[in-house]
């Protein structure tokens, strides 16, 4: 009985283990809960690591996008591997929880607290947790550099592929789309080849959100769809999203809302915060204002991610502003205001959905800021000229502030940019409003 009771065990992790390999994320959790399940009533001998499943679990939960059952199980990995100081199985569990978008002070913490336990016991997991840990970090540089010491001196290829990947961010950052995308495409390549798909499905979804912010929006969306489409294949249901999203947000600043509608009801599973802005800013254009304040977004869904957190103080403002519920919006504004964003850049992109709103609420200082973030920041230096999250060009936004702020010139300029980038990209709402915009010009200066 006991040999039988261990040999299904075994069975029931193994089929855990095949389903994860073949990216069958639902089937693995069903073998690694029934496993847990049958291990309470296994005996002591049977040599069941919960503590590994628990992690394998956790991650299959969040490749599912079930965040917190995902994060629950890590915890209750991590909380394991403490008791019986296991260190490197720590450094696991630790290494899929800090994957999961949360908040970022108890990430920080967990991954520091990690490294210092795992030291130099294996170096492919310092490498990657490094790598992890580092966006937690003031000095991102120096986790980084021993990241990839480590990779060159172990050949550890995943870490090394991040690296090919960060060639991609510096030459897109720099405006170079074709370097930037033959980089993401190779790295892409190196990932998918290494079974570590999300990391394939992340480099594709990023070199297109960035190339639509610098407004090569045909060709983002491109990879956009490529990322989707690898993310659905391999059954990972929030890179699908967020790679959808980004689509979405090309379609809706074009005012296809039908297209909008049709890629919405062909999310995987419960869908991103931004399909509810999404659906808001269609209603509110279609005048349904009723709609448009029901569909407003709880601040608890943002997980205290800073990002989600912001985007959804900002969507709120702009809409209550619009809707006429200035007390609201303030209320809003100012909880946007008070989002501790570890990039001021960050602000540029939230601001497109709350213009009216910052531009009446908003002191000198915080346009001032807000203007800063929107010109150029420590991260972009390119610049970018639409919001891939939020679907809008930022012509208007920057346009605006540098009128508020009495810079005609640059508002002038803003505006004629603008204008030229929203007839090329097919971007009608926000070209009116840069025509809008450049008449309030010609107005300020004759007055």
């Amino acid at each position: 009985m006991i040999a039988m009771t261990n040999a299904s065990l075994s069975a029931l992790v193994d089929a855990g283990a095949a389903a994860e390999a073949s990216t069958l994320w639902r089937d693995a959790v069903d073998a690694y809960e029934q496993a847990l399940t049958a291990a309470s009533q296994a005996p002591p001998d049977s040599g069941f690591d919960e503590a590994a499943v628990l992690t394998a679990l956790g991650r299959c939960y969040w490749n599912l996008s079930d965040a917190r059952t995902g994060w629950r199980t890590l915890r209750r990995a991590i909380s394991l591997c403490q008791e019986r100081g296991d260190a490197i199985a720590q450094a696991r569990a630790t290494l899929e929880i800090v994957r999961i978008w949360g908040p970022p002070e108890r990430l920080s913490a967990m991954a520091a607290e990690a490294l210092t336990a795992l030291g130099d016991a294996d170096p492919g997991l310092r490498a990657r947790l490094l790598l992890r840990h580092r966006w937690f970090t003031d000095d991102p540089e120096t986790g980084y550099a021993e990241a990839m010491s480590l990779a060159e001196q172990y050949g550890i290829a995943d870490v090394l592929a991040a690296r090919t990947e960060r060639a991609s961010w510096d030459a897109l950052d720099s405006g170079d789309l074709d370097a930037g995308q033959a980089r993401a495409e190779e790295a892409h390549k190196a990932f998918a080849q290494l079974g570590c798909h999300t990391e394939a499905a992340y480099v594709l979804r990023n070199a297109g959100f960035r190339t639509i912010e610098l407004g090569a929006l045909d060709r983002g969306y491109a990879l956009a769809e490529r990322s989707r489409q690898y993310a659905e294949a391999t059954h990972l249901v929030f890179q699908s999203q967020l790679a959808l999203l980004d689509l979405v947000g090309v379609a809706f600043g074009r005012g296809d809302f039908a297209r909008c509608e049709e890629l919405l009801a062909g999310a995987p599973g419960e869908a991103d915060i931004r399909a509810d802005f999404f659906r808001m800013w269609i209603a509110e254009e279609q005048g349904d204002g009723e709609r448009v304040l029901r569909m407003l977004v709880n601040p608890e869904r943002g997980g205290r991610a800073t990002t989600a957190v912001g985007q959804i103080h900002a969507a709120a403002a702009g809409a209550l502003f619009r809707a006429g519920k200035t007390d609201a919006a303030a209320e809003a504004f100012h909880a946007w205001l008070a989002v501790e964003r570890r990039w001021e850049d960050d602000l540029a992109q939230e601001a497109s959905a709350l213009l009216e709103c910052l531009l009446a609420l908003g002191d000198n200082e915080t346009l001032q800021k807000v203007y800063r973030a929107c010109i150029g920041g420590d991260r972009n230096p390119s610049g970018a000229v639409f919001s891939t999250l939020l679907g809008r060009a930022l012509a208007p936004l920057v346009g605006g502030l540098a009128l508020k702020l009495g810079l005609l010139d640059e508002a002038e300029r803003a505006y004629v940019d603008g204008l030229a980038f929203c007839d090329r990209e097919r971007l009608p709402r926000d070209a009116a409003r840069c025509r809008t915009g450049l008449a309030a010009v010609e107005a300020a200066r004759a007055g």
